[in-house]
């Protein structure tokens, strides 16, 4: 992994907010997502992607705590929620599990764009469990025809 200026996880660039969403609407995303029992804690980053054609898109990065994980669907309609509250009708968010990908956490850590903690020990766990990644490269895929037992 790489900071700003380089790839992260497959290709992925994390940037700090180039277009911020203005004051009053970070301090009710802020307190919208605080009423979220699932959410442990939260970034707002911008990403590029690999191809590098568009401009930087706007992502809400959402850390969700182990009980949330039992229901991902009903934590994730909660923070959509709070989201599309918050949004004026002209700006959007990607919402990302970054639970599903947390080799991506150093990134996002790095550029210093932490919108919500709820919960500082899980938050803390996760940084520790995300420098285990670092050296973590995906197990190469397997043969159709091979039977792993």
């Amino acid at each position: 992994m790489t900071g700003a200026s380089g790839p992260t996880g497959g290709g992925v660039r994390i940037l700090r907010p180039q277009r911020p969403l203005g004051a009053t609407v970070e301090e009710r995303l802020r307190s919208d997502l605080l009423q979220c029992p699932d959410v442990a804690f939260a970034h707002l980053a911008d990403v590029v992607v690999s191809d590098g054609a568009g401009p930087p898109e706007p992502a809400l990065f959402v850390w969700l705590r182990p009980e949330g994980l039992r229901s991902v669907r009903s934590a994730l309609n909660l923070v959509s929620e709070a989201v599309s509250r918050c949004l004026p009708d002209d700006r959007y968010l990607d919402v990302v599990i970054l639970n599903s990908a947390p080799e991506l956490l150093g990134d996002i850590e790095d550029r210093g764009v932490l919108v919500v903690e709820r919960d500082a020990a899980e938050r803390r766990r996760a940084r520790e469990a995300a420098l285990d990644l670092d050296g973590y490269a995906p197990l190469p895929p397997r043969r159709r025809w091979w039977w792993p037992f």
